[in-house]
């Protein structure tokens, strides 16, 4: 099962799942002409991610927030380009969420899925999180990979409702 199958499942679910309704938030698709607007910024943009924006307008998965059009209850990724601008524009990346300690999440020009925070100093700096968007939700945030996203043994994030319905999916073990 690929990232936009697990996503379009986590939605539906949500509708029922009242546990979920906690750690996870979607909207309704971006608007077409956003998603366009956002690939004639940034050429570089992966197809996942327009797709992702196809799917749901911005998302809140566990402590991820990833920012949508400002169309829907998601924030607008406008402000998060404007809040990370002199770092984005240095790496050359394009930001698109969150982490739970605030740190920027962004996609390099070659697919890379990075982190880094306010003191970031150069591009070596940045921790590369994922080969690609598709693989940092399927993997990283949905999947097998998500207790690496922490430097905390995994006994410490257990016993949360994100986790207890990746599990309970199959997604992790």
């Amino acid at each position: 099962m690929g990232w936009d199958e697990k996503l379009r499942t986590t939605i539906a679910d949500s509708q029922t799942v009242s546990n979920l309704k906690i750690v996870f938030r979607s909207a309704g698709p971006a608007d077409e002409r956003f998603i366009t607007h956002l690939r004639e910024q940034y050429p570089f943009i992966a197809g996942d991610y327009c797709r992702f924006l196809a799917i749901t307008d911005g998302a809140g998965l566990w402590m991820y927030e990833f920012f949508g059009s400002g169309a829907s209850r998601m924030p607008a990724i406008r402000d998060l380009i404007n809040r990370w601008r002199p770092i984005s524009e240095k790496l050359q990346v394009f930001p698109f969420a969150e982490d739970p300690e605030g740190n920027c999440i962004s996609m390099r020009i070659n697919g890379e899925i990075i982190q880094y925070g306010v003191e970031i100093e150069s591009d070596s700096h940045c921790i590369v999180l994922a080969n690609s968007f598709g693989d940092f939700l399927d993997h990283m945030l949905m999947g097998e990979g998500f207790y690496s996203l922490f430097e905390v043994p995994p006994t410490e994030i257990e016993n949360n409702e994100w986790l207890d319905y990746l599990k309970q999916k199959g997604w992790l073990q």
